[in-house]
């Protein structure tokens, strides 16, 4: 079990190449089946393309402990969030929710018009979490994932009266 911190004892940063074996660790306790969970070359992708941030969280003190990750793009007028996972130790602390409003902060810096994701319908917590920060559901993806699950497609539009 870790030992949980204030949140002031961490930081949003950019991932590294040396970040991938705990992101990894993180990626492959929340999505244990393989079909689900993101490759080492995926998020090694993700930290070379231009366009993508690949951020993580991590302990001020040592900048070691890793507690969760976010991949989103920024694209044209849009910010697609593609990735977000908080391990399960550290979950129930707002990370979750310090990392996507980290990425909708960054849309709304470069003018983007909204912010969009999927995530699973199964996914409650998830789904509840972008539902409290205002996304909605705009419809479903039918069998969007690898594994047949089928996909909530939600969406925030940015906008003086909803920006946090």
């Amino acid at each position: 079990m870790v030992q949980a911190h204030n949140d002031d004892t961490l930081s949003v940063r950019p991932a590294s190449d040396d970040d991938l074996g705990a992101v990894l660790a993180i990626e492959r306790v929340c999505y244990p089946e393989p079909c689900i969970a993101w490759t080492e070359e995926a998020f090694r992708q993700e930290i070379e393309k231009p366009f993508s941030n690949f951020l993580v969280l991590t302990d001020d003190a040592t900048d070691t402990i890793l507690t969760g990750y976010i991949v989103f793009w920024l694209l044209f007028d849009e910010c697609h969030i593609l990735n977000v996972a908080v391990h399960p130790d550290w979950r129930g602390l707002g990370i979750a929710t310090r990392l996507v409003r980290h990425a909708v902060a960054a849309a709304v810096k470069k003018d983007m018009k909204r912010v969009f994701l999927e995530v699973r319908k199964t996914n409650t917590p998830a789904v509840e979490l972008y539902q409290r920060l205002g996304f909605f559901v705009d419809h479903v993806k039918p069998t969007f994932y690898e594994n047949g699950d089928d996909a909530y497609f939600m969406v925030l539009y940015l906008n003086k009266s909803n920006v946090f």
